[in-house]
């Protein structure tokens, strides 16, 4: 797994308990980083490159959407 993502899991905090929820609140918690760190950038080739990632990193998420359970449930 990206050390990238694993950082992510790291962060991420949430109080429900049904790992449903818990898993669609990751996606989003994913999301807004990047889009933060999109806004964030005023050069349109950073942009591009974290959009790619952003697009790239959610796919891998709902992909693995078991894995990314278990690791966001420990």
């Amino acid at each position: 797994m990206n050390p990238f993502l694993k950082d992510l899991i790291k962060t991420f905090e949430c109080d429900s308990k049904n790992s449903k929820e818990r898993y669609n609140e990751f996606l989003w918690y994913c999301y807004s980083i990047f889009e933060k760190k999109i806004k964030s950038k005023k050069s349109e080739k950073f942009r591009n490159k974290y959009s790619i990632l952003r697009d790239n990193t959610l796919k891998y998420l709902i992909a693995n959407e078991k894995k990314i359970t278990l690791e966001i449930s420990r």
